[in-house]
């Protein structure tokens, strides 16, 4: 039985999240090892800092799975890389829904980052015990991470998820038109 598949990935057999089964790479797994012993003597730190390494990648790609699913497709699997993840989703089957599905990585990040952030606010906040990891991991660096990943550049989800702002701008023009000729035709049944 081999243990990675080709690529390195290994199957953690027995997590689903949301719905996906998760694949880790050999890499993230020697990092989380690293971090475990250098942070040896502070156990507690070093689980949740791995924790938060993990967490950060698999909401983002949680958020991808969740969109697509919301959207009628499949989203079998969820893949954490060293760097970056990769979430497996049926071929969307229009342009919109490419670009909601690459949305929904950044937007699941935002839902935890903006109220992490605005907790941080209050004094005191981040000096409770293993907040202040979480805050900056879940929070500032989520931002951070997302501000990267909607760079309109292949291999970031802006490539396509920018691609959302002309059919939008596109739809406001027909819904406007669309009201000036029921509101034309009105003045002409008066």
């Amino acid at each position: 039985m081999n243990f990675f598949d080709s690529r390195g990935y290994v199957l953690l057999r027995s997590v689903r999240v949301a719905g996906a089964r998760v694949h880790v790479h050999w890499l993230a797994l020697a990092l989380g090892g690293v971090v475990l012993g250098i942070w040896i003597r502070q156990p507690f730190h070093a689980a949740e800092a791995v924790a938060c390494y993990f967490g950060l990648i698999l909401l983002h790609e949680v958020g991808h799975a969740a969109m697509a699913r919301r959207l009628g497709y499949a989203a079998p699997d969820i893949y954490l890389g060293f760097m970056h993840g990769f979430c497996m989703y049926d071929h969307p089957d229009t342009l919109r829904d490419g670009a909601l599905i690459a949305w929904g990585g950044v937007l699941a990040q935002m839902a935890v980052a903006l109220p992490l952030l605005a907790l941080d606010q209050i004094p005191g906040f981040s000096a409770l015990p293993f907040v202040g990891i979480v805050v900056v991991a879940f929070g500032y660096f989520s931002v951070l991470i997302a501000a990267v990943n909607l760079v309109p550049m292949r291999g970031c989800d802006g490539a396509k998820a920018w691609r959302l702002l002309p059919l939008l701008l596109a739809d406001l023009r027909a819904g406007a038109k669309a009201k000036k000729a029921t509101r034309d035709l009105m003045r002409r049944l008066k």
